[in-house]
């Protein structure tokens, strides 16, 4: 299986701070670099990261071979500004905390880390990336 793994690898065996810069782009697609760019959390509502097994995993008889009857795997990791476990530090930049305790938890493997932002009535996934825990 080969994929862009651009949050690299993970250890079970300490905390993970989670931290990424989001810029918006231009139409033809780069990222506009300058402060404007950077973009503006605060006015979101409700920010979510969750961190899911990848696919394969157990499907626990959902799967039929032609469709999917399941919801997905549960999140192994959790962070939200709700409770405050997940932060807007500054525009454009977003910080998640998972202690050592935590980590500990989760197998190794494949896992895709997502962020969802609720800004109004409208719910958006803004990032969904891989990660290697080992």
């Amino acid at each position: 299986m080969a994929f862009l793994n651009s949050l690299g690898t993970v250890s079970r065996g300490g905390q993970w701070r989670f931290r990424r810069v989001f810029r918006s782009a231009y139409a033809d697609g780069r990222l506009d670099q300058s402060d404007n760019g950077l973009i503006d959390f605060r006015r979101a509502s409700l920010v979510v990261l969750t961190v899911t097994p990848r696919p394969p995993f157990d499907r626990g008889g959902c799967w039929d071979g032609a469709v999917d009857r399941c919801d997905g795997p549960a999140p192994v990791l959790t962070a939200s500004t709700a409770d405050r476990s997940l932060v807007i530090v500054s525009p454009g930049l977003v910080e998640a905390l998972f202690p050592a305790s935590a980590m500990s938890r989760v197998r190794p493997g494949l896992y895709d880390v997502r962020l969802v932002l609720t800004i109004g009535p409208e719910t958006a996934e803004i990032m969904a990336e891989p990660v290697e825990i080992r």
